[in-house]
């Protein structure tokens, strides 16, 4: 049996969470133990009772040299007791260094798990790109796996020397959850034509004040379509404000944080996002899966999945996104049948593929 760790920061409510829970509810509990070292206990999703679940808890406050002097020796003694320990070890959270740093130590076979496009996160700015994967250790890990081409080809231009360690395998789907949760006999909208938004509540990437916009110009040119938000962030004070202002609260409802969002988007007709930026949203995965379209301004392309094959590409500005959504109730477009099975079954087979190395 196959030793695995995976490292994260946390299980709390966000894209990169629930991708590893999809991940995690995929392998064969029979062929591999799963160990999972999370820094912060905040856990939002169910997660298989066959995963271990291990937490080192960094403090966050106090003298800051006697902070970072404890949590240094946290970060070091989990190394020491972990080291070599797994026959492959993955930090899935781009972001955390702790998490990279017990992943290198913890196998020769070790993986960085790459979720957005750091070169567009960054503005383009490559200086700021490098500065981030250099303090990763990014030339130490044998594996960096993204979610997208774009974002892989980003990286590439900026460090060509690694191309050979880098693959793209993107997020998995629990579809067999999706379809038990979505059914319900409640009617869950009270208005004619429903989109409706899955994810945090925050600006730098996410950017709905855009969306806001948007919504203010169906409200000006009375279009009868109603945005649903589900989901929790740091700007949710700041965007009820922009509601208020804009005057648009017959036009947008905020949910809030669902368990189970899959009602609502099988319900709706058409799942919205208006990004600056994205890895290759799990939203997007959701929505064929529930076979609904999806009206975008992120255009990623994952191995065989182009996702412009099933969604309407806006630009980044809320005029373009207001005609495109308008031309979609005025058209309603059927949305290209996906197959899921098929999908998992080919990103199931690369990952399998990377974490088939054992240590010497």
């Amino acid at each position: 049996m196959k030793k695995i760790l995976f490292t994260s920061y946390n299980l709390g409510i966000g894209g990169i969470e629930k991708a590893l829970v999809n991940l995690l509810s995929e392998f064969d509990y029979n062929k591999y133990q799963i160990d999972l070292i999370l820094q912060d206990k905040n856990v939002f999703y169910n997660i298989d009772k066959n995963i271990n679940i291990k937490y080192y808890k960094v403090l966050k406050c106090g003298n800051i040299i006697v902070r970072k002097i404890i949590n240094r020796l946290k970060i070091m003694l989990t190394c020491i007791l972990n080291y070599h320990k797994y026959d492959t070890s993955i930090c899935y959270a781009t972001y955390d260094i702790p998490s990279s740093i017990i992943t290198r130590y913890a196998s020769k076979n070790n993986i960085l798990w790459v979720h957005s496009d750091y070169l567009l996160l960054y503005k383009n700015d490559i200086n700021k790109t490098k500065n981030f994967f250099n303090k990763l250790k990014i030339n130490k890990f044998k594996h960096i796996v993204f979610v997208s081409n774009e974002a892989k080809n980003n990286f590439i231009k900026i460090y060509p020397n690694l191309k050979e360690k880098t693959i793209v395998i993107n997020n998995l789907i629990n579809y067999k959850e999706i379809e038990e949760k979505m059914v319900t006999k409640e009617k869950l909208f009270n208005k004619k034509n429903n989109l409706v938004y899955v994810g945090r509540l925050e600006e730098e990437s996410k950017c709905l004040s855009r969306l806001f916009k948007t919504m203010k110009m169906i409200k000006e040119n009375n279009k009868d379509i109603h945005l649903w938000l589900i989901g929790d962030g740091p700007d949710k004070n700041k965007y009820e404000q922009i509601i208020e202002e804009y005057d648009i609260k017959n036009y947008v409802t905020m949910l809030g944080k669902k368990n189970n969002p899959y009602p609502y988007i099988k319900q709706s007709d058409a799942i919205i996002l208006v990004s600056n930026y994205e890895g290759f949203p799990v939203v997007y995965l959701e929505a064929l899966t529930l076979n609904k379209n999806i009206i975008t301004t992120i255009d990623v392309t994952s191995g065989s999945l182009h996702i412009k094959d099933y969604a309407q590409i806006c630009k980044k500005d809320s005029e373009d996104i207001y005609n495109n959504i308008v031309s979609y109730f005025e058209k309603k477009l059927k949305v290209k049948k996906f197959n899921i099975n098929e999908y998992n079954k080919e990103n199931v087979k690369k990952i399998e593929d990377i974490i088939g190395g054992k240590n010497d």
